[in-house]
């Protein structure tokens, strides 16, 4: 008898990369061969889903180039600016025009209510505004604000364009991000900590969450693990430094850098209630890394 599975699944193109579209399989409907691996695949899928919904189930994509600086590019974005960026990019909403910022309610976020969500005065407000128009990040449209894609998407996306550009995606839960931003975003110090997150992007591994020199590497017996004192040089601390720094962020009890040590080298993990890519549940020794 043909084994009946119901789950969302993304579909797959033969010899490509998987396109993020969710397709549903209802009753009565079958896979046209089953097999051990497409079923797991299945249930692997489903658990991921699982996780998604279990820390809000909204997403967007961050869209960036593995293993190369988010400061490479010569951007003028500060560790306090790369916070705030995050967090506006969650209230960004997709539609024929590309991206725009609105409200949960769907009504379009405007200067001054994207000053009063980023809690910033004036000055501060029109300055981290300023440079992400000067750097193409945001464009004001007069009835709304747009987003460039190549920074941030939300809904479906096709990972053999985006790659076949040199750029990545990862998936970043908005809840948390807003959560996150509630509680450290009014403090400088705090939200500059709160930036690593997206400057760590570049070099996370999503098969582990680990930060790596080879991000695209997908072996985890070749994957070159950052230690914390080459962390401690791309992020621009003193390894006495930057441990604090990492340590400083919580969310609801865990920390959102974590810390695996084996032999003299201790690996730095990236909490997957920030970013998951993974198409199932996060390990339950990966998340012990957080407590």
């Amino acid at each position: 008898m043909q084994e009946k599975f119901v789950a969302k699944i993304g579909v797959i193109k033969e010899g490509e990369e998987h396109v993020h579209k969710v397709i549903t399989l209802k009753e009565g409907e079958y896979l046209k061969k089953v097999t051990p691996c497409n079923l797991q695949y299945l249930r692997d899928r489903e658990e991921a889903e699982g996780w998604i919904n279990e820390n809000g189930g909204e997403f967007i994509w961050s869209i960036y180039r593995k293993a190369v600086s988010i400061k490479a590019n010569g951007t003028q974005l500060t560790q306090q600016d790369f916070a705030r960026l995050l967090y506006l990019a969650t209230f960004i909403t997709h539609t024929q025009n590309g991206n725009k910022i609105v409200y949960d309610n769907g009504k379009p976020i405007d200067k001054q209510g994207l000053r009063i969500l980023l809690g910033l005065g004036e000055r501060a407000f029109r300055d981290f505004y300023n440079k992400l128009e000067r750097e193409s990040i945001i464009f004001d449209m007069g009835d709304h604000i747009a987003v460039n894609e190549d920074w941030f998407r939300k809904g479906e996306i096709n990972a053999t364009e985006l790659q076949k550009r040199g750029l990545s995606f990862a998936r970043t839960l908005v809840k948390p991000i807003r959560e996150l931003y509630k509680k450290y975003g009014k403090s400088r110090g705090a939200v500059a900590n709160l930036g690593l997150l997206y400057m760590a992007l570049p070099y996370i591994n999503f098969e582990t969450n680990a930060l790596v020199a080879n991000s695209m590497e997908t072996n985890v017996m070749f994957m070159e693990r950052l230690n914390l004192e080459q962390v401690a040089e791309l992020f621009g601390y003193t390894p006495d430094k930057i441990t604090q720094a990492l340590r400083r962020v919580k969310l609801n009890g865990e920390y959102v850098f974590g810390f695996m040590q084996v032999g003299n080298n201790k690996t730095v993990y990236v909490n997957p209630r920030i970013f998951w890519q993974a198409n199932r549940k996060p390990d339950k020794s990966l998340l012990l890394a957080f407590k």
